[in-house]
């Protein structure tokens, strides 16, 4: 009884932590012309959620997303593992082969056309490189 009531407040001090830090884990899509996006073995696609500064604040911070070349889809949980907090992001993607990236800087950080609002978990990204915005 004892050592279940321990896991008990364990598990409610965990999803306490958890639901307070604002942050949220946030799935996706990468596409090209409605189609998964895949990159060869051996190429790396790196996907990066950008918080977009408001006034002149500057930004410091960023948030990748683990990209899966099989089925195109990404999911971005931050650097702690924890997620990323709520916010407008400028969504910066590279294509590395032969550590160049195939877009030409495109979509990085300062000009992908790629701005999200996340509000939710539940808010799922899709991007398709052949619809820009």
């Amino acid at each position: 009884m004892v050592k279940r009531s321990f896991l008990f407040v364990l598990t409610c001090l965990v999803l306490v932590g958890c639901s307070q830090s604002g942050k949220m884990s946030i799935r996706g899509h990468l596409l090209k012309n409605g189609t998964p996006y895949a990159a060869p073995e051996g190429e790396i696609v790196r996907i990066m959620f950008v918080p977009i500064a408001q006034g002149k604040e500057r930004v410091t911070d960023f948030y990748a997303a683990n990209f899966d070349r099989d089925d195109g889809s990404f999911q971005a949980a931050g650097g702690d593992g924890r997620g990323i907090p709520p916010g407008k992001y400028r969504i910066a993607i590279e294509h590395l082969k032969n550590r160049a990236d195939i877009f030409k800087g495109a979509y990085d950080a300062e000009r992908s056309p790629f701005v999200r609002e996340i509000k939710s978990s539940a808010d799922e990204v899709t991007i398709d490189l052949a619809k820009p915005g």
